[in-house]
């Protein structure tokens, strides 16, 4: 019988703008469920770099990721 590995996230985008003129910031948390660590980030590249501590999608994934935006 195979055993499977759950790793669940909670991510919550938060959206503030100072003055009607001023451009939107994004601000994010995301909490890792089963080990309850959290982080804030302004990037989506820092919450990605946080799962990718947390569970094994391979090598180099993140750096081939930039590099298709």
């Amino acid at each position: 019988m195979s055993e499977t590995a759950v790793s669940s996230f909670i991510i919550r985008f938060t959206q503030e703008q100072a003055a009607e003129t001023s451009p939107t910031t994004w601000r994010g948390f995301i909490r890792h469920v089963q080990s309850a660590e959290q982080r804030h980030f302004t990037h989506i590249e820092e919450a990605l770099t946080f799962m990718a501590a947390r569970v094994d999608i391979g090598d180099g994934w993140l750096s081939q990721w930039k590099k298709e935006k």
